[in-house]
C-alpha cells in the first residue's frame, strides 16, 4: 500500500470516527438503563407458553367477521319489524282518519236534527 492510499484510509477512518463521536452522547449508558426491567424482572410475566393459548390475528378476524354477519342478520330482522310497525301505524292513522270523518258526519247530522227540533 502506498503512502497516499494509507493517508486516504486514515482520513476515511477519521471521518467515520467523527460521525461516531457525534452519535455517542445520544446513546444510553448503563446508568440510564438501570431503571428499566431486566430479563429476570420480566420472567414472572407471560411466557411463550402462556401466549400460545391466545387467539391469533386470523382467528380474531374470523370471529369479527362472523359477529358482523350475525349482527347484520339481526339488524335486517329488526328493520323488518320496524317496517311492520310503521305499516301498522299507517293503517291505524287511516282508520282513525276515517273514524274522525264518520264522527264529524254523524255530529253534523245530529246537529241538523237538533236545529230542526228547535225550529218547531
Amino acid at each position: 500500500m502506498t503512502i497516499m492510499e494509507l493517508e486516504d484510509v486514515v482520513k476515511n477512518i477519521d471521518m467515520r470516527l467523527s460521525h461516531v463521536e457525534q452519535i455517542l452522547p445520544t446513546l444510553a449508558t448503563k446508568a440510564d438503563l438501570a431503571g428499566f426491567a431486566t430479563k429476570a424482572d420480566l420472567a414472572g410475566f407471560a411466557t411463550k407458553a402462556d401466549v400460545a393459548g391466545l387467539a391469533t390475528r386470523a382467528e380474531l378476524q374470523a370471529e369479527c367477521q362472523q359477529t358482523r354477519q350475525q349482527f347484520n342478520a339481526v339488524a335486517e330482522r329488526i328493520e323488518g319489524y320496524v317496517r311492520l310497525v310503521a305499516e301498522g301505524h299507517d293503517g291505524l292513522q287511516q282508520r282513525l282518519a276515517e273514524t274522525n270523518r264518520r264522527f264529524d258526519e254523524e255530529m253534523a247530522r245530529i246537529d241538523r236534527r237538533v236545529m230542526r227540533l228547535e225550529g218547531r
